[in-house]
């Protein structure tokens, strides 16, 4: 069966196959699936109420996919679609297995699969009230410094909704922050891949149901930061950037973001640490009330290869 790139005209029928199974993973969220599209190789396949989704440059040397969304036997498809990845020459990894996934496959075919937690993809959940207050002892440092933020720029702060007619500022400040990164040598090939991201996004934010935050300082875009709700609820914040010149901005930022979507979303999904220890150092540090792992399921056989 063919896979195909995903087109914003699927987004209705993407959202009735995700809206049913509540999960917040932040990858299986429609404007995700649709700006990583080129950064994953994602192609997809929508069979009625089933969404496959596989993608070519997920992990090295393999061929990741998802457990078919939306069906309602992960043994069965899971052993069609592995029938479906030999006979095209693949080697495929199950990627997103939740656990009660991983039970069932266990219990069922308990010598096709090694299973490993997929750690550098668990997304960070956060209680959206305590971010928005940064509250409790463990938040404490957090809120000194957001107030720090505000004593020292806070007359000329101001906070706005990201629409339309701002976009071409936010476009403008996003290209200074990127180019700003080359300057300072962070690493290309991810960089362009993020800002090409953020471009589409942007140019289909309504389209992909997008909403967010500019942060002004005397009347200049120094920050933003946007995301959406995902099928489980959660927010997920895709994107957070600030004019680094201005301290502790980033704290500020999602304060207010938290602030904005607290009446609508109980949790913040601060998305993945993609295994980067300093990222992840700075996602612990907001003390999340829990990780969504997840297990990459890979055949016996291959695993063993692997390790060998």
């Amino acid at each position: 069966m063919e896979y195909r790139t995903l087109q914003l005209a699927d987004k209705e029928a993407v959202e009735q196959v995700l809206a049913p199974l509540g999960r917040n993973d932040s990858a299986l969220g429609f404007a995700n699936l649709y700006s990583l599209t080129e950064k994953y190789g994602t192609g997809v396949r929508l069979e009625g109420s089933v969404l496959h989704v596989r993608q070519t440059r997920r992990l090295p040397g393999a061929v990741a996919y998802y457990p078919p969304l939306g069906g309602e036997d992960v043994v069965a498809d899971a052993d069609r679609l592995l029938e479906e990845a030999a006979r095209a020459g693949e080697r495929p990894v199950l990627v997103g297995v939740t656990p009660s996934q991983r039970q069932r496959l266990e219990e069922a075919l308990s010598d096709m699969f090694a299973f490993s937690t997929d750690r550098a993809f668990a997304d960070y959940l956060y209680r959206t009230r305590d971010i928005a207050a940064y509250a409790g002892p463990a938040l404490a440092k957090k809120r000194r410094e957001t107030n720090k933020f505000f004593q020292l720029y806070g007359d000329e702060v101001s906070f706005e909704p990201i629409v339309p007619s701002c976009l071409d500022e936010l476009r403008a400040f996003q290209q200074a922050w990127h180019d700003g990164s080359r300057r300072r040598g962070t690493e290309e090939h991810p960089l362009e891949l993020e800002h090409r991201k953020i471009a589409l996004d942007l140019d289909h934010f309504e389209a992909l149901g997008l909403e967010g935050i500019l942060l002004r300082i005397a009347g200049d875009v120094q920050g933003y930061a946007y995301g959406s709700l995902l099928p489980g609820g959660a927010f997920d914040v895709m994107v957070l950037k600030g004019n680094l010149d201005f301290r502790y901005i980033w704290r500020a930022l999602l304060r207010e973001l938290a602030r904005t979507v607290a009446p609508r979303a109980e949790y913040l999904n601060l998305e993945e640490d993609l295994g980067l220890p300093g990222l992840r150092e700075n996602k612990l540090s907001y003390q999340p009330c829990a990780l969504l792992e997840r297990y990459q399921a890979t055949p016996a056989g291959e695993a063993a290869q692997c390790s060998g």
